[in-house]
């Protein structure tokens, strides 16, 4: 830089006293959904929807998605001037061709589709549009005035010869009117009161206590409201300027012009607030939030959240939008740093913005700005730092993000590290802020730093405590130094500010995510996570305010932390007043203002608006949808389905224009959940409702975590089908008793017979070792077919009370498993059967058995992986017997629980199967009335059965049954069967005969 560096300490703009406040707005326009930026009126109906008219159509907006109607979904025109919610919740609208409609559950009525309506038609322009006392919609034109009464179905027509300018809704089922007299608009006709000056273009008539106040050109006039002479004329707008909109609120006045929006009083007509200054408006409305709207010509839409929450930006005085630091001084006055090395002083009246580097060089934005004890402030930018003290400016020529004044006199810069200035060297690189300095490169000019401490690490805040101690916040930790330069690492965590209080001697560190660490000579005395509803948050700047209270400005908003009940309460702003998760950059506090700043500009809010509780969000049931087919609901809020229509889908809907995109929703299902869930979405579905009543809740939650006063209910009931009747119950348990009994019983008879004539063939002696092997086959199969009828009886019972306890799916599971178990009973007649097959047999029969002994039988069937099942052949109904043995006589008569363990190992060309329970022993079971005659007989033909099997040959028992024995106690039997096998390589099929 071969000329040089020109610094300047000078002011750049001041805003003159009583500087103007623009309140925070949002605006709306085509590019959001609108149809149109040419808007002319809204309303807030009773649900809280925001309703928009425009030249070509009207929008109904719910914080997010702007609904478009025209003449295509049945406006009566495209061209809406005014609209009005009647006491049912129509929403009738005023066109420009005269003709009627109105909106009501999510249909437009027209002439087209309403016999009434077709008789209502101005043919011209509707220049007032109200609801009389007596519940009348009233149409009003120059010539013609329409009242339409929907209960009688009929409409009176009252016409005026002289053309009407003004038409306003009097008290009694009046209706006031004035062109060049001024009068009531009655059936007969006009019938004028007293003359009228003339007014062109008349807007609106504001009746108020004993005045009429009505608005025309740039004038407000006044007159007597019960004898319509005029009292006095105002002339309160600049020439060129005119009245489009006038509406009461409370003891003011809302006034549209063609030069923004003005507030004044209804009493004096004094303007007390300007807004959307150079702005037609068309119209205001204040919502229920206390928001304020506001529709334009040609510029859409404009929404302000809160009146109270001021924007400063580049039209104030700011140089740069993007505010990076913020701090108060001694005075009370606010510093704002931002880029391009300028800052700005603002004492609550003026702003003077000063910039520092007049010519361009890196890294200029300002950082910090430290105001000292002495009456000194650092302004501090990567560039330089400006020390302003004792009417002197100079510039140290020293890149940091912080330096402090240490209490030995040195001052301390942090960049990427510490840097520890001596006064004799600080004073080497300080030169007046006005004064040249003619160097050829940049770096020559800045020279090379002698770096103290933390090397590497990126140093964001310096602080020093009352004991001497340094404390140096780094993206690696925070740290304390000593006088002689030791350091101790305090904190592991990234570091964004620092800030100690001489009052409490606390140092509050804050971290970039983890949170805010109150620490006290050295130690951690507390902290608090910053976080909210979906975790914690990115911290970037803190303050305290006069009370004690941390204000905390994050990259998703701004959160508040002070001492309560001997420990720390955070208070979360984030989704009120519409500022939403936008970036802050700094923020600070002066007197009971908290200011923002953002890359936006600067904004201002009072503390006991921020402090005050959000306004909760109304909730309302949108719609509900069977298989997507919209029902319409009994009553509003009910709705009966039979039973098998299809899933319902409920979409409902929260309304908040502050936060609308963070609303949430919990709900619970009574009937078929207890719980209250939380959700985002905005509908729910519910498959497959089982018959019975059931009761929807759901509320909705802002962003501050306040939900609505009352829930949306929608109630449900879902009607039984015929087979779910109690009759019904009866005949079913009756006929499939009765069918299963008469299957049981042919499939017996068939049986026997079988067995018989295989038994003959036995005695005639030919074949015999063959024929032996089939007679003990067959007495087992007969064995089974003797099924305990105390079971079958029992298990009918247990269908029974499940269908009388309406338990259609335990009930369905039981008749399953007990005719699973008949048909394998039955049909496993084959000599052999897989080993999987017989496994499936068992496990069935035992948790049958669960059910009928509850909370007695627990079971295990084990099988090593040397066994295939699905290919391992072994002979059929072999074990069976010695599991109901087991359960029967062992597990039942026992008072507590019990376990069966099945378990198979492969020795050679035999599998040992072994059935042990933990029951009451033999010697026990001998003595019980539970005791089977049949069971002996089974254990014989099986042992008899296993030796033809096996062969004389075969080493050890086929059958062995032992008593198990615990301090003498009988602790249950083992009953061990060795049981030749075949392999079946092929894939294993069911021979089994199909019915």
């Amino acid at each position: 830089m071969r000329h040089g560096f020109l610094f300047l300490f000078l002011f750049f703009s001041s805003l003159k006293p009583g500087l103007t406040q623009h309140p925070f707005t949002k605006n709306y326009h085509t590019g959001d959904g609108l149809p149109s930026n040419y808007l002319y009126f809204t309303l807030q109906d009773r649900n809280g929807y925001i309703w928009i008219s425009s030249d070509v159509g009207v929008s109904r907006f719910d914080g997010q998605t702007f609904t478009n109607f025209n003449t295509s979904h049945g406006l009566p025109d495209n061209e809406v001037f005014t609209m009005m919610e009647d006491r049912d919740g129509r929403i009738w609208f005023a066109t420009l061709n005269g003709k009627s409609g109105y909106y009501f559950n999510g249909r437009i009525y027209n002439e087209h589709n309403d016999s009434l309506l077709r008789q209502c038609n101005l043919k011209g322009l509707t220049i007032r549009l109200f609801q009389q006392e007596d519940g009348r919609i009233v149409y009003a034109g120059a010539f013609k005035t329409i009242l339409i009464d929907l209960e009688k179905h009929e409409i009176e027509e009252r016409h005026t010869d002289s053309g009407l300018v003004l038409v306003w809704k009097e008290s009694g089922n009046r209706i006031g009117g004035a062109s060049w007299e001024i009068g009531y608009i009655e059936s007969g006709g006009f019938r004028a009161v007293a003359p009228c000056p003339r007014m062109s273009q008349a807007v609106q008539a504001i009746p108020k206590g004993d005045s009429l106040v009505v608005s025309s050109g740039g004038s407000l006039f006044t007159f007597n409201r019960h004898t319509l002479q005029l009292l006095h004329e105002n002339r309160c707008l600049k020439p060129g300027n005119q009245f489009i909109f006038l509406s009461k609120s409370g003891t003011r006045l809302w006034a549209g012009t063609r030069n923004g929006a003005h507030l004044l009083d209804a009493q004096t007509q004094v303007f007390e607030k300007h807004l959307l200054p150079g702005r037609t408006v068309s119209s205001i409305l204040e919502d229920r939030e206390g928001g304020i709207w506001f529709t334009t010509f040609e510029e859409g839409l404009f929404y302000v959240p809160d009146p109270a929450i001021v924007q400063y930006s580049l039209a104030d005085g700011l140089l740069y939008k993007r505010v990076i630091c913020l701090s108060r001084d001694p005075r009370q006055r606010l510093w704002i740093g931002s880029e391009g090395s300028a800052f700005s002083v603002f004492d609550g009246k003026t702003i003077q913005s000063r910039v520092i580097f007049q010519k361009i060089v890196t890294n200029k934005n300002i950082r910090t700005i430290r105001h000292l004890p002495d009456g000194s402030t650092f302004v501090v930018s990567k560039a330089g730092t400006l020390m302003l003290r004792q009417n002197r400016e100079d510039l140290l020529i020293h890149r940091a993000s912080d330096v402090a004044l240490a209490p030995d006199g040195n001052l301390w810069g942090g960049l990427n590290g510490l840097y520890i200035i001596p006064p004799e060297l600080a004073r080497q690189k300080m030169i007046p802020a006005h004064a040249p300095l003619d160097v050829a490169d940049e770096n020559q000019w800045y020279g090379k730093p002698h770096l103290t401490n933390f090397k590497g690490y990126k140093v964001e805040k310096i602080e020093f405590d009352d004991e001497g101690y340094g404390w140096v916040g780094t993206h690696n930790g925070l740290f304390r130094v000593n006088a002689d330069g030791r350091e101790e690492k305090i904190l592991p965590h990234s570091i964004r500010d620092l800030l100690f209080n001489p009052k409490n001697r606390q140092l509050w560190a804050l971290c970039e995510s983890r949170g805010l660490f109150v620490l006290q000579q050295g130690k951690i005395r507390d902290s608090i996570a910053i976080r909210n509803q979906f975790g914690e948050v990115i911290c970037r700047d803190l303050c305290m305010d006069d009370h004690g209270k941390l204000w905390v400005g994050t990259a998703s908003g701004l959160f508040m932390v002070q001492e309560k009940n001997g420990g720390l309460d955070l208070t979360n702003f984030w989704g009120v007043l519409g500022l939403g998760w936008d970036k802050i950059n700094a923020v600070e506090v002066v007197g009971n203002q908290v200011f923002i700043g953002k890359d936006d500009g600067l904004l201002t809010i009072p503390t006991n608006t921020l402090l005050a509780s959000p306004p909760s969000p109304p909730v309302l049931i949108k719609s509900v949808s069977v298989n997507n087919q919209v029902r319409k609901l009994q009553d509003g809020q009910s709705l009966v389905l039979q039973y098998g229509e299809g899933s319902v889908n409920i979409a409902f809907e929260g309304l908040s224009y502050r936060e609308p995109q963070y609303i949430r929703y919990r709900y619970r299902m009574s009937g078929l959940d207890t719980l209250w869930r939380e959700t985002a979405s905005e509908a729910l579905e519910f498959a497959s409702l089982r018959p019975g009543n059931y009761r929807f809740e759901v509320y909705s939650v802002n962003g501050a975590g306040e939900k609505c006063t009352s829930p949306a209910i929608l109630l449900l009931e879902v009607l039984p089908p015929f087979w779910m009747r109690a009759w019904f119950y009866a005949l079913l348990t009756g006929v499939s008793g009765l069918l299963l009994f008469g299957y049981v019983r042919r499939r017996e008879n068939r049986l026997r017979k079988t067995y018989e004539v295989e038994r003959e063939r036995i005695e005639s002696g030919r074949e015999k070792a063959e024929l032996q092997k089939k007679n003990a086959d067959l007495k087992m199969l007969a064995l089974r077919l003797q099924m305990n009828p105390h079971f079958i009886f029992n298990a009918l019972n247990t269908i029974k009370g499940y269908y009388g306890q309406d338990k259609m799916v335990e009930a369905n599971a039981f008749i399953g498993k007990f005719a699973r178990l008949l048909r394998l009973n039955l049909d496993y007649s084959d000599a052999l059967i897989p080993l999987d097959q017989e496994i499936e047999l068992l496990r069935i029969y035992l948790q049958l058995s669960q059910i009928r002994y509850p909370d007695k039988i627990q079971f295990r069937i084990e099988i090593p992986p040397d066994i295939q099942p699905m290919h391992t052949m072994i002979p059929s109904m072999l074990l069976q017997p010695f599991v109901e043995n087991a359960v029967i006589h062992g597990l039942a008569p026992k008072k507590s629980a019990g376990e069966i363990v099945i378990s198979f190992r492969l020795a050679g060309e035999e599998i040992f199967a072994s059935i042990q329970d933990t029951g009451i022993g033999r010697e026990a079971a001998a003595q019980s009335k539970l005791r089977n005659l049949h069971k002996p007989l089974a254990t014989q033909i099986t042992r008899e059965r296993l030796q033809l099997l096996r062969g004389k040959d075969a080493p050890g028992p086929a059958l062995h049954i032992e008593d198990l024995y615990e301090n003498k106690q009988a602790t249950g039997t083992l009953v061990t069967l060795r049981i030749p096998f075949q392999l079946n390589q092929h894939e294993p099929h069911d021979q089994r005969p199909h019915h």
